[in-house]
């Protein structure tokens, strides 16, 4: 049975659990998709295994319990709910528990994202030519390329969500492309890489040609950078960095499921001063477009934007249904999964610094001596102690107020989040998000996320 057909039947099974206990509800899903790397060395497809399957929910008076079926079959379904109530009745029910799931509003809704070229349609040997084409063409950019590889990826959600009072169902595709190359001259290799991920089909398969050119000569460059002295500057940090330092740097200390764990800092400076008071921090599954995105949470939450901080303050954490019931606090659309088999996380989505007023060459030419730090490779988040560690590439050399053409390679980013945070005096005039990777909770639970921001100008350690 496909997912969508099983509205009926689960609208019927949840309102069965309730007669028995105080919430139930539904979750069902199925992902397709496959990844296509075609490169001077290599020509593979690997195709995602499927997943589908339904999830019930119950909460008991005190504790959430769930059960799991990969058959989508009426007697499946049946016997799943049977098996939930029994541990429900071994677990204890009450009704009298000052703890009360939110059902939301009464609402129907179908949703489907955009897809203009549907990529199962065309030839898989088709698009394997096609990426191997470009891979050919982009290792033409310069004889320094010794390997090349195109990316294709996509996949295909369905989604259902059903309670007492929604019936959700969405369907969303994203597309990825991403161009490698590795880069060698005198002995040394430099790896780099472009992209991007979205919300849609094959129409994205040839982002923006400008931005491997920026990366492909920002890696020649590198081939004989110098290691920085380490040291506190004044610094730049790209759109892409300031996105990184958004997501593991502070993202992840307002996942408020973290706060009944009592394993994120963000938790004892909500309604508190944590930045400068121009930085305002979002976290918006209604983006349009952006992979990231989607109509409702898989726990039914309809998407809207939250704002995390407005003018300096922490206004919000991200919740999922536990946290925001037991804490008290506004539901916010980040409760995810990483599948139907997987349990609900309080988990970030598209996550964003706002835009400001003020230009990169103004930034620049406000420096006596610092750098501008650009291509994010890797961050590790500290929610606890609210440390940070981010790296980049690179970091260009600013001196007098103009850029110059030393180049420092690899960069790790150091230091306290709230001491980084209050250093911004600048904020660029132009917002970018994207996002190429998934996020893991805890290197597990994986779910598609993307991070953004303007130009940033503040102080942070290098090394």
């Amino acid at each position: 049975m496909e997912i969508k057909a099983l509205k009926g039947l689960l609208k019927e099974t949840v309102l069965q659990l309730e007669k028995e206990v105080p919430y139930a509800s539904a979750f069902a899903g199925s992902v397709t998709g496959r990844s296509i790397r075609v490169g001077t060395y290599e020509k593979s497809v690997q195709f995602q295994e499927p997943s589908k399957g339904v999830t019930l929910t119950a909460f008991t008076g005190s504790t959430f319990l769930e059960q799991s079926t990969n058959i989508l079959t009426e007697e499946s379904i049946r016997k799943s709910a049977a098996a939930l109530l029994d541990a429900c009745r071994k677990e204890g029910i009450t009704f009298q528990s000052d703890l009360t799931p939110d059902p939301g509003e009464k609402i129907e809704q179908d949703s489907q994202g955009p897809m203009e070229i549907d990529p199962y349609s065309i030839p898989l040997e088709e698009l394997v030519s096609r990426a191997q084409e470009k891979s050919g063409s982009l290792k033409t950019k310069s004889d320094k390329i010794v390997n090349m590889m195109v990316v294709y990826s996509h996949e295909h959600l369905n989604e259902l969500y059903v309670n007492r009072n929604k019936t959700l169902f969405q369907k969303l595709n994203r597309w990825m492309t991403i161009n490698y190359a590795t880069l060698q001259d005198a002995g040394k290799n430099m790896p780099v890489y472009s992209g991007d991920s979205k919300l849609g089909g094959y129409e994205l398969a040839e982002p923006d040609p400008a931005e491997f050119e920026r990366t492909l000569q920002d890696g020649l460059r590198l081939l004989h950078a110098s290691r920085i002295t380490p040291g506190t500057y004044d610094c730049i940090f790209s759109p892409e960095l300031s996105g990184m330092f958004a997501h593991e740097a502070f993202g992840h200390g307002t996942e408020t499921d973290m706060y009944l764990k009592e394993r994120a800092k963000g938790a004892h400076y909500l309604d508190k001063k944590v930045a400068a008071k121009a930085v305002q921090m979002f976290d918006n599954p209604a983006y349009e477009g952006i992979a990231g995105s989607f109509f409702f949470d898989h726990e039914g939450k309809l998407s809207e934007s939250t704002q995390i901080i407005k003018d300096g303050i922490l206004v919000s954490g991200l919740t999922d249904l536990n946290s925001a019931m037991r804490l008290k606090m506004k539901r916010t659309p980040n409760g995810r999964r990483e599948s139907y088999s997987h349990k609900a996380y309080a988990r970030m989505t598209n996550t964003y610094f706002q835009a400001g007023h003020d230009t990169l060459e103004e930034m620049i030419k406000d420096i006596k001596h610092g750098f501008l730090v650009d291509h994010p490779t890797n961050g590790m988040e500290d929610p606890k102690g609210w440390g940070i560690q981010l790296e980049a590439m690179y970091a260009r050399e600013i001196k007098d107020g103009k850029l110059t053409d030393n180049y420092f390679t690899p960069i790790i980013v150091t230091g306290y989040v709230p001491d980084l945070l209050n250093s911004i005096t600048m904020i660029g005039d132009t917002l970018k998000i994207s996002g190429l990777g998934m996020c893991g909770k805890g290197w597990k639970e994986w779910v598609k996320v993307t991070d953004g921001g303007p130009y940033l100008r503040l102080k942070a350690r290098l090394a």
